[in-house]
C-alpha cells in the first residue's frame, strides 16, 4: 500500500535538533487520509530553517495555529522547501491521492501548487474551534470528527485504489497500460488525472516510484542495484540521480541519516 515519505529530519541535521515531527495514523479515517502529522519547533527558531517537502501526489489540510490560518495545499512535481522561523505549530492532514476529489468533489488540479483558504472551499462544516486548542489528542479529535463528517458524503474511492496498484508495479506500468486498463484514450486519461490527482500519468509514476525506493531503501535495507531493477531504473545510476534530484542527496546519504 502507498504510503509516501516525509523525512525532514534526514534532509537537514537543524531541521532534527530544532522541530519535532510526529505521523498519526487513525484506522478510521485511512480509506481516505495517510494520516494527521503535527510539525512544532523545540523552542522559536532564531535562524530559519527549512522543511523539504517531498512531491507526494497527497493534497493536505495545513493548519498554521501560530498565524492562526487552516488553508488546502498540494505540490506536483519538485520538492518545495517551507520556511520555518520563530514559533513554529502546524497540524495537518494528508488525504490520500485522490482523497480530496472525494472528499470536497473539487477538481484537484485547481489547488496544487497553491495555499487556498479552507473557507474558500469548505462551505458545510466550520472547524475554525481547533485553532483555539493547545492539546494534540483535543486537535486530532476535532480533525476526527470533521473528516469523519466528509466520509459519510465522500464519491468512490476507485482512484485511490488505483494509486496502491500502480505503486506495487512501477516497472510494469506506463501510460499506454494504464489507459488500457481503464478503457481509456491517453487524452482522457490525462484529463481525469488531472481532476482526481491535480497530476498527469507521467508524473505521478514517477512520484510513486520515488516513495517506493525511499520506503525499499529505508526500510527493507535493499541494495541499490536491486532497488534500481525492482522499481525500472535504466541502472543503479539513473536510480541514485533522481533520488538526489528529489532529496538532494545521495541514497548513501539518506540511509546514512537514518541509522544515526
Amino acid at each position: 500500500m502507498y504510503y509516501p515519505k516525509q523525512v525532514p529530519y534526514l534532509l537537514n541535521k537543524k531541521f532534527k535538533d530544532k522541530v519535532n515531527y510526529e505521523e498519526f495514523i487513525l484506522e478510521e479515517l485511512n480509506e481516505y487520509c495517510m494520516c494527521i502529522w503535527k510539525m512544532q519547533s523545540k523552542e522559536d527558531l532564531v535562524e530559519t530553517i527549512y522543511n523539504n517537502i517531498l512531491p507526494d501526489a497527497c493534497i493536505d489540510i495545513v493548519i498554521d495555529f501560530t498565524c492562526k490560518t487552516i488553508c488546502i495545499a498540494g505540490f506536483s512535481k519538485e520538492t518545495m522547501p517551507l520556511e520555518l522561523k520563530g514559533k513554529v505549530d502546524y497540524m495537518g492532514v494528508r488525504l490520500k491521492p485522490s482523497g480530496f476529489y472525494s472528499l470536497f468533489h473539487i477538481e484537484a488540479y485547481k489547488v496544487m501548487d497553491k495555499q487556498v483558504p479552507l473557507l474558500e472551499i469548505e462551505k458545510e462544516f466550520n472547524i475554525l474551534e481547533i485553532l483555539l486548542l493547545k492539546d494534540t489528542n483535543k486537535r486530532i479529535d476535532v480533525l476526527k470528527n470533521y473528516l469523519l463528517k466528509k466520509i459519510e458524503k465522500a464519491s468512490k474511492k476507485d482512484f485511490i485504489k488505483l494509486v496502491d496498484e500502480l505503486y506495487e508495479k512501477p516497472k510494469e506500468q506506463t501510460v499506454i497500460d494504464i489507459a488500457e486498463k481503464l478503457g481509456y484514450n491517453q487524452r482522457h486519461l490525462f484529463r481525469i488525472f488531472k481532476i482526481n490527482y491535480g497530476l498527469s500519468p507521467k508524473v505521478l509514476l514517477n512520484i510513486l516510484r520515488l516513495h517506493l525506493c525511499l520506503t525499499l531503501l529505508l526500510e527493507k535495507n535493499m541494495d541499490l542495484t536491486s532497488i534500481a531493477i525492482l522499481c525500472g531504473f535504466y541502472d543503479q545510476s539513473h536510480f541514485i540521480r533522481d533520488i538526489k534530484k528529489y532529496t538532494g542527496v545521495s541514497p548513501l546519504k539518506l540511509l546514512e541519516n537514518y541509522k544515526m
